[in-house]
């Protein structure tokens, strides 16, 4: 069986919810785009994986983000695959990354990266920050220990099999996609591996880390900082 890289880039404009939770794409990100898409089709050329990026309407529900429940809803995927990576598509596979899928082997569990805004959490306004919505109805604790960025992520068949029956609760969950993940997690009790935070990084104003591997500039900072991006990503020698 294979390991698959897939990503999703599809205008938002397409959808119900084009400014949904504050990702406005704006004409000049597609330049970004097309960088992260040729760092991870190098990525996983040079590691012998599949890379797909989907630029169709599948699941068509409020925003683009909703598309990657397709990983759990759509069985083909697993029919040729046993591993799939999700990333998103303001993500950048630095030249020095190793590969993720040899540094954690595990075939049964899911996949996330550590965050400290979840794990770390201690303060009111922090707690605030990552316990709201739909995961009001779990325990803080579980919260805290399960709660991930979904900007990248690892599949398995097992772990999604695990996760699926709450996936497909999505269009009655009222929230947003992020946390429609965590609280999946959380309730079907799916066992984590946790990644370092190296393979989803996004500290430091796009300022980069030297022992980054995949370099996130989410959110709308991508748009406000996009010089800093840039100097970044020409320092890699990526544009």
């Amino acid at each position: 069986m294979k390991k698959c890289i897939v990503q999703y880039w599809i205008p938002s404009s397409e959808y119900s919810e084009p400014t949904y939770n504050n990702l406005l794409q704006a004409r000049d990100q597609k330049s970004l785009v097309e960088v992260s898409t040729k760092s991870f089709e190098k990525y996983a050329n040079k590691y012998g994986h599949d890379f797909k990026r989907i630029d169709k309407k599948k699941i068509n529900f409020r925003h683009p983000t909703f598309e990657r429940f397709d990983l759990w809803l759509d069985d083909s995927w697993w029919e040729e695959y046993d591993e799939i990576m999700y990333v998103d598509c303001d993500v950048f596979a630095m030249p020095n990354a190793p590969d993720i899928f040899q540094s954690y082997k595990s075939l049964d569990t899911f996949k996330v990266c550590d965050h400290p805004a979840f794990q770390m959490a201690t303060k009111p306004e922090q707690i605030n920050h990552i316990y709201h919505g739909l995961l009001k109805e779990c325990k803080l604790e579980d919260v805290k220990n399960y709660g991930f960025q979904p900007g990248v992520f690892i599949l398995t068949k097992p772990a999604r099999d695990i996760m699926r029956p709450y996936i497909e609760k999505f269009k009655e969950l009222n929230d947003h996609d992020g946390h429609i993940l965590i609280w999946a997690c959380i309730k079907s009790k799916v066992p984590l591996t946790r990644m370092s935070q190296y393979y989803n990084y996004k500290k430091a104003h796009f300022l980069g880390h030297p022992e980054s591997y995949f370099f996130h500039a989410a959110g709308h900072k991508k748009l406000t900082q996009r010089s800093k991006v840039v100097v970044f990503l020409k320092a890699k020698g990526m544009l």
